[in-house]
C-alpha cells in the first residue's frame, strides 16, 4: 500500500511538472524575463555570500580552530583593546594559565635574504617552541621548529612553501643548507606545508630567544600571543583564569602593569580584518535589498499572469480541482522558474568573483586573509538552491493563493472585457512597485556615498602632497649596521645623493610615511603633567625623519623652525610636534619651547618642541589625524627607513635611481616596497575601492530592476485599459489628455516611492556612517541627485507604455467589448 502511494506521488509530481514545463514555454518572453531576473539577484547573493564565507565565516581554515585563541593585553585607560605582549607577562601567563594546552609567542621579522641568488627582502615572523605545532601545521620538508632551535645554539629557519617553490623550485637539497638573512648565517631545518603563511604574508619562521633581559622585560609589548584551550575548556573560563593572573601582575608590578588587562578572542575572529564585517555587511544588505526588488518584480508578473490565466483557473476549479491543487500546480511552475534562475545564478556569480580576485594586486592578496578560499563550491550552490527556494515562497506564495481564489461565474461575466481588474490587485501591485522605487533610491544613495567617501580618501586633502613623490624602503641589519652612528651615516648619505641627482627636487627619510600601512607610535610624558603609571602615559605617533621630509611631502610648517645641522648627536634634543598634539597637550598655549620625554623614561632626555607641523592623515581608518611626534634622524636612529624623492622621473627611473644608490652605498642592502605615494595611498583604500565598485554596481542593477518592475506595471495597466481608453479616444479625448491619463499613475506611483526612499536612505547613510570608520558623509545634494535620476529613469519607463497607449485604435478596442 505504501509504495503504491508513493507511486501516485511521484506519478502526480511528474504530471505537474510536466504541465509546468509546457506552460511556461508557451510564454517564453514571460518565462525569460522571470529566470534572469531572479538569476542576476541570486548571483549578487551567492557572490556575496562566497566572499563572507571566505573573509569572516571560514577565513583560516586550520584544523581545531574552535580550539584556537588569540591573546592581548589591553589598556583601558588608554581605549585599547588588542595591545602587544610584554615577554615577561607572557611568560607568566604561559607558566600559570591552567586553561591552554599550549601558549606561542610571535613577532614580526624583516628578513633580508641572501644566499642562492640576488638578496631580497622577506616577511618574515620569529615564534616561540610550539608555535606552527600550536597551529596544526605539518612539514613537506624536513622538520619545524623545535625547543633546541630556541635554546640558541644554532640559527635555524622554516621556510613557507610558496617561498620554496618560488626561490629553489620545491628543491629538497634545501633544507639543511645555510643562508644569509640580516647578515648571519641560519640553516634551513624544514618547509612548511603548502598554503600555510600565518601571520598571512609569512615567507620564513626563526626562532624566538627568550633569554636575559628578555625574561624581565615588560615594557616592551612587542609580542602576538597564541593559545590552544586544553579539550573541554571554554574561552569564558581562559579569560577568567587570564584576568586573574593580571590583576595579579598589576599589584606586583604596579609601573609596568597597573591598568592593563588581557583579552582572549577566537582565532577565527581575531585574523578577520577589522573593516571586514562592516564593508560586508553593508553588502550583504545591499544584495537581499536587490533579491527583494527582484522578488517584488516577478510576484509583479506572476499577479499579472493570473489575472490573465484567471478564465482557466475558474475552469479548473468548475471540474472539481481543489484549491490545494491549483496552489501546488502554480508553486511547481514557480519552483521551476526559481531553479533555473538559481542554477543560472551560479556561473554568473563565478565571474563576478572571478573578477573580484583577478583585480587584487598580488602585494596586497597575501595579506589578505581568507582571499584565496573565495570561489564557488558545493556549500554555495546548496546555499544558492535554498535562497532559491526561499525566493519561490516569497514571490510565488501570494499569486498562487490568489489564483486558486477564482470564480467560473464571475470569470465568465468579465471576460472578454478588456476593463480594468479588481481593485485589490491594482493596489497590491503598486504597493510593490513603491517598494521596488524606495529600495531602489536607498540603494543608489548607498552606492553614491560609497564612491564620493572612496574618492575623498583618495583625492582628497591629506595635509601633504602624495603626487610626485616615489617611496622604496631599507632595512640595516644590525649585523653591519650594530650602532646608531653607521645607520644614521647610511641614511644621510644616501637621501644627500638622492637630492643631489638629475630630475629629483627633494629627498628625505622617514621610519614610515602616511599610507604606507605600518606605523609606529610611542608614550610621552609631558613636563608638568606628572603620570605614576606606565600604562597611564599618554600614545601619539612618532615618526623619525630627516630635515627635507617636510618640504619633500609639502607638509606646512605653522610655527618654530625645521630640524636644522645644529639638532646633531650630543646636542640638547629637540621635535617637532602636529597640530593636533600641540592642542591636545597645551590647549589655547604656545607649544614651542614646551619639553617632553618620549619612549622609555630611562633612555630619554627631556626634548624641546621646536616647530609646530601641520596635521597629516597618516591612514584615514584610524578616524583622521593623529597627534604625533617628529624626532630628528641625527639624534634617533632607527634600522628601517622608508625614503621618499619628488621627482618629475617616471617610477621605473625613480625605483632605480635609488636602487642604484643604495647599490652604490652598500651593494649587499636590498630595496623593497618601491611604490609611488599616490599607489600607497589607493593601495590603502583599496577596501573602500571595492566596496564603491560592488556598491555601484548593485545600485545601478537596482535602479534596473525597480524601471523594469514600473514599466511591466504600466505596460499591463495599459494593456487592461485598453476598452478603456479606446472609449475615451472615441469620445474625442486627444493625445495629451490620454498620455496625462496614463503618465499620472507612473508619477504618482514614483512620487511615492522617492519619499519613502528618502527617509530609507537617510537612515542606511547614517547606518554606513557610523559602521565604515567616518569614511562616509551625508550630502543632501547626493539624496536629490539621484531622486531625480530615478525619478527621470521612472518617468521613461511610465512613458513608452503611455506611447503605446497613443496608437490603440478606437474600433479595435471597442471590437473587444
Amino acid at each position: 500500500m505504501k509504495n503504491r502511494e508513493e507511486q501516485l506521488l511521484m506519478g502526480t509530481l511528474i504530471r505537474d511538472l510536466r504541465f509546468a514545463l509546457r506552460t511556461l514555454a508557451r510564454k517564453p518572453g514571460f518565462t525569460l524575463t522571470v529566470i534572469g531576473t531572479l538569476a542576476l539577484a541570486l548571483g549578487a547573493n551567492a557572490a556575496v555570500f562566497a566572499i563572507v564565507d571566505a573573509l569572516v565565516l571560514n577565513p583560516f581554515p586550520v584544523p581545531g580552530i574552535e580550539r584556537l585563541v588569540q591573546l592581548w593585553e589591553t589598556v583601558p585607560e588608554r581605549g585599547e583593546d588588542r595591545s602587544g605582549v610584554a615577554p615577561a607577562n607572557f611568560l607568566d601567563w604561559q607558566n600559570q594559565a591552567q586553561s591552554f594546552e599550549r601558549l606561542a609567542g610571535y613577532s614580526w621579522w624583516d628578513a633580508n635574504f641572501s644566499g642562492h641568488g640576488e638578496a631580497e627582502r622577506l616577511q618574515g615572523t620569529l615564534v616561540t617552541p610550539g608555535f606552527l605545532e600550536v597551529l596544526g601545521v605539518t612539514a613537506a620538508a624536513g622538520r619545524l621548529l623545535s625547543s633546541v632551535d630556541a635554546a640558541g645554539q644554532e640559527s635555524t629557519v622554516v621556510l613557507s612553501h610558496s617561498f620554496w617553490t618560488r626561490r629553489f623550485g620545491k628543491d629538497p637539497e634545501v633544507v639543511g643548507s645555510e643562508v644569509l638573512i640580516n647578515g648571519e648565517r641560519y640553516t634551513i631545518v624544514g618547509v612548511a606545508e603548502e598554503n600555510f603563511e600565518f601571520p598571512w604574508g609569512c615567507e620564513v619562521w626563526g626562532a624566538l630567544l627568550l633569554r636575559g633581559d628578555e625574561l624581565h622585560n615588560r615594557t616592551g609589548h612587542y609580542l602576538d600571543v597564541i593559545g590552544k584551550l586544553k579539550g573541554g575548556a571554554e574561552i569564558s573560563q581562559a579569560q577568567r583564569e587570564l584576568d586573574v593572573i593580571a590583576s595579579r601582575l598589576a599589584s606586583e608590578f604596579p609601573e609596568s602593569n597597573g591598568g592593563r588587562g588581557v583579552r582572549a578572542l577566537e582565532l577565527s575572529r581575531a585574523v578577520v580584518d577589522i573593516g571586514a564585517p562592516a564593508f560586508l555587511a553593508v553588502w550583504q544588505t545591499t544584495v537581499v535589498c536587490i533579491l527583494l526588488i527582484a522578488c517584488i518584480n516577478i510576484a509583479g508578473l506572476l499577479l499579472a499572469r493570473g489575472s490573465d490565466r484567471y478564465r482557466e483557473m475558474s475552469l479548473r476549479t468548475a471540474l472539481g480541482a481543489g484549491r490545494w491543487r491549483i496552489v501546488r500546480q502554480l508553486l511547481t511552475e514557480n519552483l521551476l522558474l526559481a531553479l533555473s534562475g538559481g542554477f543560472l545564478a551560479l556561473p554568473l556569480a563565478w565571474f563576478g568573483l572571478r573578477m573580484l580576485r583577478s583585480g587584487m594586486p598580488a602585494h596586497i592578496r597575501r595579506f589578505v586573509v581568507g582571499w584565496d578560499q573565495i570561489d564557488v563550491d558545493l556549500r554555495l550552490l546548496f546555499f544558492t538552491i535554498a535562497l532559491a527556494v526561499v525566493a519561490t515562497l516569497i514571490f510565488g506564495l501570494a499569486p498562487a493563493i490568489n489564483a486558486s481564489r477564482a470564480n467560473l461565474t464571475e470569470s465568465l461575466r468579465e471576460g472578454g472585457r478588456g476593463a480594468s481588474e479588481g481593485a485589490a490587485r491594482q493596489r497590491w501591485r503598486t504597493l510593490m512597485v513603491i517598494g521596488e522605487v524606495s529600495l531602489a533610491l536607498t540603494l543608489l544613495v548607498a552606492a553614491a556615498l560609497s564612491v564620493q567617501g572612496t574618492l575623498r580618501l583618495a583625492a582628497g586633502d591629506q595635509g601633504y602632497r602624495p603626487d610626485g613623490v616615489m617611496t622604496a624602503e631599507i632595512d640595516l641589519p644590525e649585523k653591519f649596521y650594530p650602532d646608531d652612528t653607521g645607520r644614521r651615516r647610511f641614511y644621510e648619505r644616501l637621501v644627500e645623493s638622492l637630492g643631489a641627482a638629475p630630475g629629483v627636487e627633494a629627498a628625505a627619510a622617514a621610519n614610515t610615511l602616511p599610507s604606507s600601512g605600518s606605523g609606529r607610535s610611542t608614550t610621552v610624558e609631558i613636563e608638568g603633567q606628572p603620570v605614576i603609571r606606565d600604562s597611564e602615559r599618554p600614545v601619539v605617533h612618532y615618526r623619525v625623519i630627516t630635515p627635507g621630509y617636510f618640504e619633500t611631502l609639502r607638509i606646512p610648517l605653522l610655527t618654530g623652525r625645521n630640524f636644522s645641522a645644529v639638532d646633531r648627536e650630543g646636542a640638547p634634543p629637540v621635535v617637532i610636534v602636529s597640530r593636533k598634539m600641540a592642542e591636545q597637550f597645551w590647549p589655547g598655549q604656545e607649544a614651542i619651547g614646551r619639553r617632553l620625554r618620549f619612549g622609555s623614561r630611562e633612555e630619554r632626555p627631556l626634548a624641546t618642541v621646536v616647530g609646530v607641523a601641520g596635521d597629516v592623515i597618516h591612514d584615514w581608518f584610524l578616524g583622521g589625524p593623529r597627534p604625533t611626534l617628529f624626532a630628528p634622524l641625527s639624534q634617533v636612529a632607527t634600522s628601517g627607513m622608508r625614503i621618499a624623492l619628488r621627482t618629475s622621473l617616471d617610477p621605473g627611473q625613480a625605483a632605480a635611481l635609488i636602487r642604484q644608490e643604495v647599490k652604490r652605498i652598500d651593494p649587499n642592502q636590498p630595496v623593497f616596497n618601491e611604490s609611488t605615494m599616490t599607489q600607497l595611498l589607493w593601495d590603502r583604500v583599496l577596501g573602500l575601492r571595492y566596496a564603491a565598485i560592488v556598491m555601484a554596481i548593485l545600485g545601478v542593477l537596482g535602479l534596473m530592476l525597480s524601471a523594469v518592475g514600473l514599466y511591466a506595471l504600466m505596460s499591463y495597466s495599459v494593456s487592461r485599459r485598453t476598452h478603456e481608453i479606446g472609449v475615451r479616444v472615441a469620445l474625442g479625448a486627444g493625445r495629451r489628455q490620454v498620455l496625462s491619463l496614463i503618465l499620472s499613475r507612473g508619477v504618482f506611483i514614483t512620487s511615492i516611492g522617492l519619499a519613502v526612499g528618502l527617509l530609507l536612505a537617510w537612515g542606511a547613510g547614517r547606518l554606513m556612517e557610523s559602521a565604515l570608520f567616518g569614511t562616509i558623509s551625508l550630502d543632501l545634494a547626493t539624496y536629490l541627485i539621484f531622486a531625480s535620476v530615478l525619478a527621470a529613469v521612472s518617468l521613461l519607463a511610465s512613458y513608452l507604455p503611455a506611447r503605446r497607449a497613443l496608437r490603440i485604435d478606437p474600433v479595435e478596442a471597442l471590437r473587444i467589448e
